[in-house]
């Protein structure tokens, strides 16, 4: 970061200096150096760090100057503290610079948007970025035609760039993309025909962050959306959620709990239509098959586990998602025998915290099938599960070609 970070302080920080006369002389030059260090190194704050603080130059302009008197105390406190009660006479200017200090930050902190959340930061937005940056630092440092140039860059290359990027993104080859939304699941496919939500997570705060990371601003509404369990998990995220659906498809049974029903019951006054789903059934939507595994006909909706949707998602392609949703073993080896092939993608019930019923397991997974787990934190996953399994507490939002 320094690499970015040197270059703009001194290319940037006189000419910011030069436009703050307004500033007294001890506050102008800290406040025109971290605005320079700022702006030559937001991408990558906003990837490491996911935040952004417009707030920071000034924080930053009234601390600075009086660092160098707090460093100083500190030596000489260090060398007095075998002098106890000189040492506790000595320090006591510091307390007041110490308390300025924590009040500083105290009253800067509860600042409207002091802190600006960055859930994702794409690489070709900081590409954009930087396109952009750089012509217009050169067009400050020259005059005539180069000037003209640098400007005319400055303008046109991050526009390029992001056409590019949100041509490349609208058109993305079918997807199914894991979010990491917590301890629970959401699961989102993309393809060139719409989306579908499977599940909402435990959070709708994780979940709209996440959205907003995978869909394209001009795509509000979802083809379907899924809900395979009542519990938290798979709907808390739901709550308060403001992408409309065409479509809810729900499983066949009475289902316990309040959540998941607020969760349908928005999404139908949205002008959603609501499909109960079985075992054996099919339906296409987005260019997606959905096929259906569970759950049977009369499953016990008051049992964890017992009744919920588990799916077989079919790409045009032919690979193949499995979402079996926290099925119990017992549910788990009665939609075994409904598969209609193996799974090219599993994602494991629980979190991977417990085995897969052998027949599924023999049913479903092949040498070559990736599993995957849904975590909110890292933990051991059930024995018997091989290394190279794909987990969201790891590697975050997953990404997978359908």
């Amino acid at each position: 970061m320094s690499a970015f970070s040197s270059p703009s302080i001194i290319l940037l920080t006189p000419s910011i200096e030069r436009r703050l006369k307004f500033m007294p002389p001890v506050l102008r030059e800290p406040f025109a150096v971290t605005c320079a260090a700022q702006v030559g190194t937001l991408p990558m704050m906003a990837t490491d760090f996911h935040v952004l603080s417009p707030i920071a130059p000034l924080a930053n302009a009234l601390v600075i100057p009086i660092l160098p008197a707090l460093v100083s105390a500190g030596l000489l406190l260090g060398l007095l503290s075998a002098l106890p009660e000189v040492a506790r006479v000595a320090a006591m200017p510091v307390v007041g610079l110490l308390a300025y200090l924590e009040q500083v930050a105290y009253v800067l902190a509860r600042v409207p948007a002091a802190v600006i959340p960055i859930p994702r930061f794409p690489t070709w937005s900081g590409l954009a970025y930087y396109s952009s940056l750089g012509p217009a630092i050169a067009a400050g440092q020259t005059s005539g035609k180069h000037r003209s140039m640098a400007v005319l860059t400055a303008i046109v290359a991050p526009l390029v760039i992001s056409a590019t990027a949100l041509g490349l993104w609208a058109n993305a080859p079918p997807q199914a993309i894991v979010l990491a939304v917590g301890d629970g699941q959401a699961v989102l496919f993309r393809g060139p025909h719409g989306a579908i939500l499977v599940d909402g997570g435990p959070s709708p705060a994780r979940l709209k962050d996440e959205l907003g990371a995978q869909l394209p601003p001009w795509q509000a509404t979802l083809d379907a959306l899924v809900i395979t369990a009542p519990t938290l998990g798979h709907v808390g995220g739901l709550a308060g959620f403001d992408h409309p659906a065409r479509d809810v498809l729900i499983p066949d049974v009475h289902l316990t709990g309040s959540a998941w029903r607020t969760a349908a019951l928005e999404a139908t006054a949205r002008g959603a239509s609501v499909s109960r789903l079985m075992a054996g059934s099919t339906i296409t939507i987005a260019g997606f098959e959905l096929q259906v595994i569970a759950p049977e006909r009369g499953a016990p909706g008051d049992q964890v586990g017992a009744a919920y949707l588990a799916l077989r998602v079919v790409a045009p392609d032919g690979r193949s998602f499995c979402d079996l949703s926290d099925l119990d073993l017992d549910a788990q080896t009665i939609a075994a025998s409904r598969l209609r092939g193996t799974c090219t993608y599993l994602l494991l019930p629980v979190g991977g915290r417990s085995r897969l019923s052998p027949d599924l397991n023999n049913a479903a997974v092949t040498r070559t099938t990736q599993l995957i787990a849904s975590r909110a934190a890292a933990g051991r996953l059930a024995n018997g599960f091989p290394p190279n399994v794909l987990r969201t507490d790891q590697e975050g939002t997953i990404t997978l070609p359908m």
